[in-house]
């Protein structure tokens, strides 16, 4: 039942006394009652009672508060208060931490903190970067980020640069938003002139559907061309004035200002509109087009190429620029929307010897299409390296069947190249697959990522297998290369076995693996692989144990180990967490307390971990020493 107390003073209703007794912690209330009401009088317009009220924020006890900083069903404005940098670092970072906060206070929060191992946090819930863009910005503005807070932030903000891309990549936990507004329905408001007064023109050519005479392109202009005939439906625009391009509807005066760039279109439905209208009927409207696109800074083009919902006619036209640079060249023949037929269009035309070794790297395209491989062999500019690959895979796969019927088997024999790492009862290869694919997809929509099924390349393979040696023999001071006892043999085929899998072959591995596997994987130079590991539901204290005390070891695995209180409640993992350098501070600070007095003395005399947590632990110990414990 609510209290009459809090209920008058979050209604305004409360004289100014009871408030400032409230805002001082003088009221006996409960501690979510208690929180409640500070969270109404930090917002106080009275001077005093606000001041009073975020003092007693300063002073709530972790001990007590914690609880409800974890949970999610705690109300909002107690999580908003809580995320504060007023608060102890213990709770604010709990608060940061539970999906219920609301963003905006986040946001704030990353404006305004001081504490590194705070932004650090920030950086954990990757689906509220993506949501809420502004908390990436505030963190990149703060000068008192890390190196590491640095860089997720600028990882997500590279994979996810549009706002309503990030939304598409976490659609299930956003199901429930409102649908994001229309920007570019606006144009025909701003513009109606453009779009009213005159008779829809002539509709351009399909981009689907190859053109016969192309429009002559301007002088220094690269030529204009479209992407082969597809027979997938067109998938139209959720910009109206493209999607009018795209049907045929849109007026000519529209189409002229798109295609000399003066209509306020987002620059990747003005490049697209442009791509379109390359190939107009009206030979002004496709010269304008093509003049716009000529001078294409590739540099601004990353979120492009980078979302996988770009359109295959942008994709087409990008890669068939004869001026693409070869770094931007290998990032479009990786993207999901290439179709084939573009990629024959490329081989036939470059001349970057590097861009057709890329080619060869997806083998499956070149079963499916044989005609890639003699356009290789024909080009005067493969490489030694790219008509080596291409002649290899046309011996041993002259017929498009032959590779279809091979590539089926690889997916069918997917079970029993796990039969030896994953140490399970066997399986059908149907059951596996389903067990695989069901698995996966609930680690990604956790995480908010999708992860490459593409196996590494030999050369990416050998490289990892012998990074995995070498860490080996660094630690343990084990050459398996040499050994010739069975069990180190066996070992050894399991570093092979992995080494050779995709990303997220090796998610799977670290999450239903036997022990071996996740010794191996819990190194693994990808943090999402080796966070999997202590997800493992087989996982034994034994090992979170020895998987703290690894000093390289990704700092998010020792968070994720440092936030379990099973885990932290067994004292030797609580002991190797805090040995650990690389242990969030935050953690290790609360864990000291814990240490028994010999540990403790020990802790002051490291060199590896940081000098706030030495100097913390040496005042623990004269403080022990003053009242003899």
């Amino acid at each position: 039942m609510p209290h009459p107390v809090v209920d008058a003073i979050r209604g305004g209703a409360a004289p100014r006394a009871a408030k400032l007794a409230a805002a001082s912690g003088l009221l006996p209330l409960a501690p979510e009652e208690a929180l409640l009401v500070l969270a109404s009088l930090v917002n106080d317009p009275d001077e005093e009672i606000n001041t009073a009220a975020r003092a007693s924020v300063g002073k709530l006890d972790p001990s007590i508060v914690l609880p409800i900083a974890r949970d999610d069903q705690t109300d909002a404005s107690i999580l908003a208060l809580l995320c504060s940098p007023d608060c102890d670092p213990v709770i604010t970072e709990a608060a940061i931490l539970n999906r219920a906060t609301p963003d905006a206070a986040v946001e704030a929060l990353a404006l305004k903190t001081t504490n590194a191992s705070l932004i650090e946090a920030l950086t954990i819930n990757q689906q509220r970067l993506i949501r809420r863009t502004g908390i990436i910005e505030a963190i990149l503005h703060n000068p008192h980020r890390t190196p590491e807070a640095e860089r997720r932030a600028r990882e997500v903000k590279a994979e996810f640069l549009e706002k309503e891309f990030g939304r598409r990549q976490v659609a299930g936990e956003r199901a429930s938003a409102p649908p994001a507004a229309e920007p570019l329905k606006s144009v025909a408001d701003l513009i109606p002139e453009a779009f009213t007064d005159a008779p829809p023109s002539v509709p351009p050519p399909p981009v689907a559907v190859p053109v016969a005479t192309p429009v002559a392109p301007p002088s220094g202009a690269p030529p204009a061309d479209v992407p082969p005939a597809s027979a997938k439906p067109v998938k139209l625009s959720k910009s109206p004035p493209v999607a009018m391009i795209q049907q045929g509807k849109a007026p000519r005066p529209a189409k002229l200002m798109v295609a000399q760039g003066k209509l306020p279109l987002a620059p990747e439905d003005l490049l697209f509109a442009q791509v379109l209208l390359t190939t107009d009927a009206d030979t002004e409207i496709a010269e304008a087009a093509q003049t716009s696109l000529a001078n294409l800074d590739f540099e601004t083009l990353q979120p492009v190429v980078q979302n996988p919902e770009t359109p295959e006619e942008v994709i087409h036209y990008l890669l068939l620029r004869p001026d693409v640079p070869e770094r931007f060249g290998e990032q479009l023949l990786l993207h999901p929307a290439l179709l084939d037929e573009s990629v024959l269009a490329f081989v036939k035309q470059t001349t970057s010897g590097y861009l057709l070794e890329s080619v060869t790297i997806n083998q499956q395209r070149l079963i499916r299409m044989p005609a890639l491989l003699d356009a290789i062999l024909a080009n005067p500019a493969s490489t030694f390296e790219a008509t080596r690959k291409a002649r290899e895979i046309k011996t041993e796969f002259f017929e498009k069947e032959l590779g279809a019927e091979r590539i089926a088997r690889e997916k069918q024999a997917r079970a029993a190249k796990f039969a030896a790492v994953l140490d399970v009862p066997p399986m059908s290869d149907e059951a596996f697959e389903a067990e695989f694919q069901s698995i996966l997809a609930g680690f990604e929509a956790e995480t908010g990522q999708t992860f490459s099924d593409e196996a590494p390349s030999a050369a990416d393979a050998d490289a990892e297998f012998e990074a995995m040696l070498a860490a080996v023999k660094s630690e343990e001071g084990i050459d398996l290369r040499n050994a010739t006892d069975s069990e180190t043999q066996e070992r050894l085929s399991i570093y092979q076995a992995l080494a050779r899998m995709s990303v997220k072959e090796r998610i799977f591995a670290a999450l239903k693996g036997g022990r071996d596997a996740r010794a191996i994987l819990i190194r693994d130079s990808n943090r999402m692989v080796s966070t999997a590991v202590v997800k493992n539901p087989r996982i034994s204290d034994a090992e979170i144990e020895a998987i703290a005390n690894i000093k390289g070891i990704n700092e998010d695995v020792l968070r994720i180990i440092a936030m379990n209180r099973a885990w932290v409640s067994n004292y030797a993992i609580m002991h190797n967490l805090v040995r650990n350098a690389r242990c969030p501070l935050n953690f290790s600070m609360q864990f000291i307390n814990r240490l028994q007095s010999r540990d403790l003395v020990n802790l002051t005399k490291s060199k590896s971990i940081p000098d706030a947590l030495r100097q913390a632990a040496n005042r623990l110990v004269a403080k022990r020493r003053e009242t003899g414990g």
